[in-house]
């Protein structure tokens, strides 16, 4: 049965931690099976410099004629570095709760890195956005110090909040990252 008789598309998870030899023959024997598309998933090593490791010598395995125009979906990986490298390795997709882990600990992801919106420095930031050029719905009706205050105070709104700028930030990086592969950049 097609993927598109099914309005489902099935795809394999490729394990083997950070082994070579392990993710190699997984990868070699899930590519030979008639999937829709490929996950990497397991242990993705400790850290971003092993997850670029095994990213850098495990997607040119994907450029055969075969497996090139199957789509490659990254399992649980969502900070800028880790996606910024996925992407420019070949990764088409990606999925985390990474965003919305931030956003319930009071973590905003902005363009300077990592905002920790319950340190006190930020009760007085009145009328400033969560960050700059940010146009979401949290950034354009409410301000660093109201965010502070509601997660001093333990207020779900604030996480709301949080979370809906998170996403956000996350969905504009994919766009921009989407518009330089479309103009030949990535």
């Amino acid at each position: 049965m097609d993927s598109r008789d099914r309005k489902q598309a099935i795809f394999c998870v490729i394990h083997g931690g950070t082994d070579v030899e392990l993710r190699t023959k997984s990868l070699k024997y899930l590519t030979s099976l008639p999937w829709d598309g490929y996950a990497i998933g397991g242990s993705l090593g400790n850290g971003r410099e092993e997850l670029k490791s095994l990213l850098n010598w495990m997607m040119p395995l994907f450029n055969t004629p075969e497996r090139r125009d199957k789509c490659r979906h990254l399992l649980g990986i969502a900070d800028i570095e880790s996606i910024n490298n996925a992407v420019q390795n070949g990764v088409d997709t990606m999925d985390s709760s990474y965003p919305t882990k931030l956003a319930r600990h009071g973590t905003l992801m902005t363009k300077d890195g990592l905002l920790r919106i319950k340190r006190g420095i930020h009760s007085t930031s009145y009328g400033m956005k969560i960050d700059f050029d940010c146009e979401c719905y949290a950034c354009i009706h409410y301000d660093r110090a109201y965010l502070c205050h509601l997660f001093k105070l333990n207020d779900l709104l604030g996480l709301r909040l949080a979370t809906i700028h998170n996403l956000y930030f996350v969905n504009q990086l994919m766009t921009n990252l989407r518009k330089k592969i479309l103009d030949g950049i990535i």
